[in-house]
């Protein structure tokens, strides 16, 4: 690939957008075969090879089906009465963490973030808290009001938001400019106390007396007794898994206990109990 290409192509991923790799795998003039575009979602089309216009158009038309439907795939076409073959390979966004409140705790859940391949922001307003000397290896250390990046931040449905602020009244101003935007993140979480919790709802349904807080996880994490930093990463992540996944949470072992006490087989293969 182009040095020029890889580049764009580096760059729109970096900032969580879609992109299409476009490769002509299949055509009558050999020299074409090879030749390679990128694709954007919004059907813009670059490339670094000189392909026919008409060539350029067809591809686009061909594979708008794959921004659709959000994955790679074949598609053979004819162009000027000759058949033509590419192949489109999907780059999605990578999910993008965000996470408010700089503290102890944001240190293991912005590096796990980082080891499940989330694109991390950490914001927070205090510059001793958010700066690159204790977040070196994260993708976008922000230092500004909570207000100020809500209110601007890139928010879709690959975006998870972690708020775990010093004190609830920030909770409070960065759910209020989440909600005034009126966009669905894929999923909302709030660590603190129920006495913290309760007050930032009881702030919060003054304003938004009908909301149901659908995508709002509160206390945050799962429930596996978390209780230093490192431990409450696990818990936190775990969920954001969860919520990813569409999963239940579940001990895999369960449905096995279940199946164990009736002596069961499953597949091929058949579960002997041993007396030790």
């Amino acid at each position: 690939m182009n040095p020029d290409m890889y580049k764009k192509l580096e760059d729109t991923i970096h900032y969580r957008k879609d992109i299409f790799l476009l490769t002509i795998t299949d055509h009558s003039d050999s020299r074409l075969i090879g030749s390679k575009a990128l694709l954007h979602t919004d059907g813009k089309l670059y490339t670094h090879s000189p392909l026919p216009a008409d060539l350029k158009s067809k591809l686009i038309d061909s594979c708008h089906k794959f921004i659709t439907k959000k994955q790679s795939g074949t598609v053979r076409f004819f162009c000027r009465n000759e058949m033509v073959e590419c192949f489109a390979e999907y780059f999605p966004a990578p999910l993008h963490l965000i996470v408010a409140g700089a503290g102890h705790v944001c240190e293991p859940i912005a590096k796990m973030g980082k080891m499940l391949g989330f694109y991390v922001t950490v914001i927070d307003d205090r510059p001793e808290f958010a700066n690159r000397s204790r977040f070196p290896d994260i993708d976008d250390v922000v230092c500004e009001s909570y207000i100020t990046y809500f209110r601007n931040a890139q928010i879709t449905d690959k975006t998870y938001i972690l708020l775990i602020t010093r004190g609830h009244k920030f909770d409070v101003l960065s759910l209020t400019e989440l909600l005034n935007r009126g966009e669905n993140p894929a999923y909302i979480g709030m660590i603190g106390s129920r006495r913290r919790i309760s007050g930032v709802f009881q702030e919060i349904r003054k304003d938004y007396p009908t909301e149901n807080f659908e995508h709002l996880y509160t206390p945050v994490g799962l429930d596996i007794g978390a209780e230093t930093p490192a431990e409450i990463a696990v818990s936190v992540m775990a969920e954001i898994l969860k919520v990813k996944n569409q999963k239940s949470g579940y001990s895999l072992s369960e449905k096995i206990k279940e199946q164990a006490k009736k002596g069961f087989r499953e597949g091929a293969g058949t579960w002997n109990k041993y007396t030790l």
